[in-house]
């Protein structure tokens, strides 16, 4: 025996069991048949997936690891593939099953290839569990199938715009908002959405909120509708970003707010005609709305108030207890005569306070329960 042959006995040997070892270390289950459909060889993930060690594998025809009702289309997918082998790749055919020793069923997807031998072809099908994957697919289904619900049945406006403002879907409650038949029908008929806007101003200034700060939150304005009405809307939106975070678009909720606004308008004109300081403050204290005798009578605008906490109107030395009264004013609102409060003081922007009596009704809005106060300047009563 010469050398080469020497080598080629030590290395055969060597090359044989590395095979072995990476067919059994594969992380797919791996399963040769000969040309009849029998298996010939199984590797440990095999074995695994199908719950059978490889002594009950060797020599069974493959239909015991596939499902009764496709032995039939199987035996002839076999045939065809005999007469007609070629290379398949995972993902070229779906809604294939394996079944397991104990009889459960379970999703795979199948690569084959073959060799040529003498005797014919011998082939090799990788197996693949998908089990998790379905699992993932069915969850994601199941996630846009609620969004979906969520979108179509929400009583607010949801949308979606692009950086060049066309609408890139509406919900139908925004459809209906807008006056439109269908979202198609919105989606022709506004290719830019800054035209609907009435107030150019108010246009830019979402536009710079967007830009500076990536949303907007209860942002009021005047749109049009599609027969050229107007409403009043509050929208709360923010920036969609891609991976560089730059801005591609936006997406957000609006709700048609013309009745709140004219109820509103209503009762400001309504307060503006009372002798008294009217003030609207929200659970938080926060300033709500005012009338014009409260400018007058405390020495601040309307701007320098509306937002603002209600106890700027209150010196310093009483701001705790009043906070503590307001927020148990909140927890059981009622009305609050002026005799209940005749020791209350007030202060101005100048910081000059002034003694006044008080009366707080609670109002119920569809955002919540506000408090109306009624403040009386009563400086003349008490000289």
């Amino acid at each position: 025996m010469n050398d080469s042959e020497k080598n080629a006995d030590e290395i055969l040997p060597q090359a044989d069991a590395l095979f072995q070892s990476l067919f059994d270390l594969a992380p797919d289950a791996i399963i040769v048949l000969n040309n009849t459909g029998l298996i010939l060889q199984a590797n440990a993930r095999a074995e695994k997936i199908f719950g059978y060690i490889k002594k009950e594998l060797i020599g069974k025809p493959v239909d015991i690891l596939i499902p009764e009702r496709f032995r039939k289309s199987h035996d002839e997918h076999v045939k065809n593939y005999v007469q007609n082998p070629r290379k398949r790749f995972m993902g070229e055919e779906l809604g294939l099953y394996g079944l397991r020793k104990d009889g459960t069923e379970f999703p795979v997807d199948i690569a084959l290839s073959y060799v040529s031998t003498k005797d014919g072809i011998i082939i090799s099908s990788i197996v693949r569990d998908i089990t998790q994957h379905k699992q993932m697919e069915e969850a994601i289904r199941v996630s846009e199938e609620k969004f979906r619900r969520i979108f179509e049945n929400a009583a607010e406006g949801i949308f979606q715009i692009s950086t060049d403002w066309r609408i890139l879907a509406a919900n139908p409650a925004c459809v209906n908002l807008l006056g439109y038949a269908s979202s198609e029908e919105l989606i022709a008929g506004v290719p830019d959405v800054r035209k609907l806007y009435a107030e150019p101003g108010r246009r830019l200034h979402l536009l710079r909120m967007i830009k500076e700060k990536g949303l907007v939150s209860d942002f009021e304005a005047v749109v049009s509708r599609k027969d050229g009405s107007k409403i009043w809307v509050s929208i709360n939106a923010h920036a969609l970003r891609d991976t560089n975070d730059n801005i591609i678009g936006l997406e957000g909720m609006v709700i048609d707010i013309t009745r709140r606004k004219r109820a509103q308008k209503n009762f400001q004109m309504l307060i503006d005609g009372t002798p008294d300081a009217i003030i609207a403050i929200e659970r938080n204290s926060n300033i709500l709305l005012i009338n014009s005798k409260t400018e007058k009578l405390f020495g601040y605008n309307r701007l320098e108030l509306l937002g603002r906490p209600y106890d700027i109107l209150i010196p310093m030395r009483y701001r705790k207890k009043h906070v503590e009264y307001c927020m148990s004013y909140f927890e059981n609102p009622s009305t609050k005569i002026m005799a209940l409060h005749l020791s209350s003081v007030a202060k101005c922007k100048d910081g000059s306070e002034f003694p006044v009596e008080i009366n707080m009704s609670p109002v119920e809005t569809d955002e919540g329960i506000i408090a109306v106060i009624d403040i009386r300047d009563i400086s003349e009563k008490k000289e």
